[in-house]
This record gives C-alpha cells, structure tokens and sequence, in this order.
C-alpha cells in the first residue's frame, strides 16, 4: 500500500514537472518559463496553471505548475479540465463560421429572421451574427456574475437574455464586448438550426479538430479547484449561457484550437478564407480592452507584432478561473496558459513577455499589464515618502492655512477610506491586475493619508 502511494505521489510529481524536448536556445526558453511560472505563482498567490508551448506549428512543450487542489495537496497535471471562460468565443466563432459557410446561417441577415423563442424588445435591424461575433452590436456587457450550481435551478437560455438584453450604443457605432450578445448568437445559431448548441459544435468544431476534451456541456469531470481574487476556492459552477464562456477544455484542447488557427493547418472544419475572416480586424479596440489589442475579428483580438506579423488572441477570466491564448498564424507560433486561480493575469503577462522576447518582438500587448506593478510600487514609495513627511512637518512645523487644512483633510480623508472600500468589494479590476500589491499599496495609500491627516488637523500651538 505505501509503495503504491509513492509511486502515485511520484506519478504526480513528474506530471507537474517541465518536459524539456531540446537543448539549446529552445531549452533556455524553457527554463526561463519554468522560471517565471515558478516566480509568480509563489509572489502572485496563484494555485496553478498549465502552460502549452507552439513553435513550428506544432506543441513544443508542455508545463504543468503549483496545485489543482492546495486544501488537498493535489498537484497540478497537464490533462486537467479547466473552464477557459472566454477562450469560448472564439470556438463559438468557429462554429458560426462553419454554419456559415455550410449555408445554415447567414452571418449578414437580421437575427429576427432566425429566432424563435425570445425578439428583442427594442428596434434591432442592426444587429447581425456578424455584429454579435464582432461586438459591434451595441449591447452591454452582460451580468458577468450570474452563475449557478451545476445542478441547481436557473433560467434557461431565452429568459436569461430577456433579463440581461441592454443596448448602450446603436448597432455598428463601434466596438463594445459583450458576453450578452455572444449569448444570444447561441441562441440565434439554436433556433436556425434547431439543434442544442453543445451538441452541434461538438460534433461541428471539436470532434473534428480534435479537441477530445472539451465541452460546452457540463460533465461532472474531475477539475482543478478554482480560486477567488482573495485565494478563497471556488465551487463549481455553470453559466446560464454557454457561447460566451461555458466551454471546459484541456490546454492541450486550446493548443490544438491554435494549431488549426496557423496558415496552412490541415483542418476540416472550415476554408482558409474562412480562418482567415476570423482573424481579419473588424472594428477598432478602445476603453481598457484597447490597452492591449488593436482590433478584433470574429471572436478574435488581434494586434500587430513589432516586427510588422500579424497576431491573433483570446484570453478569459471568470470567478475563480483565468485563461489565455496567443498565436502568430504567419509563423505557427503560439502559447496557450489556463490557469485555476483569478488572481494569474501578471503570472500570464510574465510569461508572455519571455514569449515575445524569444520572438525576438516588443511585448504583445497582454504583457503590458506588467506595467500596473511598475506604477503600483512607485504609488507605494510614494505613498510612503508622503506619510513620513506629511508627520515630520506636523510634527516640526507650524499649522498650515485653514485653506490647505481643509485640502489636505480631503486627500487624507479619500487615501485612508478607499483601502477599506476596496477590500470590501467582491471584484475590482486591480485586484486583477495587481493581486500580490493592491493590500501593499493600500497600506501605503493609508500612511500617506495618516501624514496629511496629522498635518490638516495639527493643534494650534500658538500661546
């Protein structure tokens, strides 16, 4: 029993090491991604991840790093299951196109011509499949946090939309991400085709590239834990919408996703044109989302390398989960990273970073968010610096003006009262981006407001 328990724990450790296939300044690459996976994982507070290296059009290397299950001591392994969130818009794409060109949706034509169950209540002649795949149909982004026990009650696919449909901007006025709106293709491609929408794309897209492990169905497979931006795990769980961002898949599944995506894959599911439209720029990229990219297809963002090379990618966080895929078509070269913790987008810019640096490119976008940290210890040594003078003059100085007293009552009022109304928040985007530091930075957002606050309300010392 015990050499079979070792041999278990040894299965397990050896499923989570590194797989190095070459020497060289291939094995460099990976031992600098293992490095930084290593790195942020410990820094950041992230369970784990998988990481997936495409050079050549083919994988190169997979990387299995930190815990399915820290509460368990699970290891992570490189077939775990994850939820890719909205790496599934780009499947859904996928799928669309097909019915496209296999002449069962009319990208182009009204989506009032196809649905059945559910119209809209508004004027929406605008709204196409196009639209929706694009973001271009002026919808808002959708209840984000509506999800549900697997096995719990919830709203089906038409009174979700009915609560969730808005439209903030007019149909074609310009780009607006929304997981509404990629929802309600599912059920536009639903009601064209009268078939569930797991189902067809199953057979339709990820039997046929080869995706053996992927669903939009929810299974009951055995998964990895996911993890809050708080580290808290996370039970799972399923959206009420499936096109948006309820696929489950291995990295490897993602992987292979991006192998048909490369110029000159031999897949059967769709045209080259057809690939190719998926990656043709639609609409310009704004607001946060144009930190990173400068466009974006047909359930694609897409941005142009330092080198001039064109670059396709997708990546999805939901409650608990994280993921992300990056390719370059032209050369077949990608990267694929899921992880199971909310709190990995600087382990994902790290090592997108390495990525593009073995590219021989400026960071991919992505990797900008790398840049947060850079401004978030400046805030910290700022903070610092503030505070420590802020007493000093309190302390050896006179009482400034009743004009700067009450400025400097303000600032100091609004540096130590955010740090508390932050951390009371279930989501805010710089725990994101910033999981390791935010509290460092709120504590030195504080001190800074104590050192003003001493000066603002320094007794009057006159005699």
């Amino acid at each position: 029993m015990r050499a079979a328990t070792f041999l278990g724990l040894m299965a397990l450790v050896l499923a989570a090491t590194p797989a190095f296939a070459d020497g060289g300044e291939g094995r460099a690459l990976l031992d600098r991604l293992t490095r930084t996976a290593d790195d942020r994982i410990a820094a950041d507070g992230v369970a784990g991840a998988v990481i997936v290296l495409i050079e050549g059009h083919a994988p190169v290397w997979t990387g299995a790093f930190g815990m399915a299950d820290p509460a368990a001591g699970r290891l992570m392994a490189s077939d775990a299951v994850f939820r890719v969130e909205s790496i599934s818009k780009p499947v859904t794409a996928w799928g669309a196109l097909r019915l496209a060109e296999t002449g069962r949706l009319d990208l182009d034509a009204p989506i009032d011509d196809c649905l059945t169950r559910w119209s809209p209540p508004e004027d929406t002649d605008g709204i196409t499949a196009r639209a929706l795949l694009s973001h271009t149909a002026g919808m808002g982004l959708g209840d984000y946090a509506a999800h549900f026990l697997p096995d719990a009650p919830r709203p089906d696919l038409p009174e979700h939309i009915a609560q969730d449909f808005t439209l903030i901007t007019a149909p074609g006025d310009g780009f607006s991400y929304s997981d509404t709106g990629y929802n309600l293709l599912e059920l536009v491609i639903e009601d064209c085709t009268g078939e569930d929408f797991a189902a067809l794309i199953a057979r339709e897209v990820l039997t046929p590239l080869g995706m053996a492990s992927a669903s939009f169905d929810w299974t009951g497979a055995s998964m990895p834990v996911g993890h809050d931006l708080r580290g808290r795990p996370v039970a799972p769980y399923v959206y009420p919408g499936r096109a948006s961002g309820g696929l489950h898949a291995t990295a490897a599944d993602i992987a292979r996703l991006a192998l048909a995506e490369m110029e000159g894959a031999e897949q059967s599911v769709l045209s080259p044109e057809g690939v190719a439209e998926l990656h043709r720029p639609q609409v310009t990229v704004g607001g946060l989302f144009g930190f990173a990219a400068e466009s974006y297809g047909l359930g694609h963002f897409t941005e142009t390398l330092s080198d001039g090379r064109a670059a396709v990618w997708h990546g999805g966080q939901g409650y608990g989960w994280m993921s992300h895929m990056h390719l370059v078509p032209e050369t077949g070269d990608g990267i694929v990273i899921l992880s199971n913790s909310q709190r990995a987008w600087p382990l994902f810019a790290a090592i997108l970073q390495e990525w593009s640096e073995d590219m021989g490119v400026a960071p991919v976008g992505m990797a900008r968010v790398l840049w947060a940290e850079t401004a978030a210890r400046a805030g910290i040594g700022l903070g610092l610096i503030v505070g420590t003078l802020g007493v000093w003059t309190a302390l050896r100085h006179g009482r400034p003006t009743q004009t700067a007293r009450v400025t400097l009552g303000g600032i100091a009022a609004a540096l130590i009262s955010w740090p508390f109304w932050a951390s009371a928040q279930d989501y805010l985007f710089l725990f994101s981006i910033l999981p390791g530091l935010w509290l460092w930075l709120g504590v030195a957002s504080g001190l800074a407001g104590l050192g003003l606050g001493m000066l603002a309300f320094k007794p009057d010392q006159r005699r």
